[in-house]
């Protein structure tokens, strides 16, 4: 199979559009989750920990971007 740089390309486009869609709703959940929180006067260890674990995802998979950048970089720069 020939390589051709514009799949190439059209394939980064549609990982770097999914990539923005799913950590702008990661991020939108994260913080519709600790506003709630904020606004709870009870159950406040149950809302906690649905915070956190709308945060999580969202940290781990901007941890996962970087890496994927510095890895594309570093193979850049060889």
């Amino acid at each position: 199979m020939t390589y051709h740089q514009s799949s190439a390309v059209s394939v980064a486009t549609v990982m770097a559009a999914a990539t923005v869609i799913i950590i702008g709703y990661r991020a939108g959940r994260a913080h519709a989750a600790w506003r709630d929180l904020r606004a709870a006067k009870r159950d406040v260890p149950a809302k906690r920990k649905a915070a956190w674990g709308h945060t999580r995802p969202l940290v781990l998979s901007a941890l996962f971007v970087l890496a994927t950048l510095v890895v594309a970089a570093y193979d850049l720069g060889r």
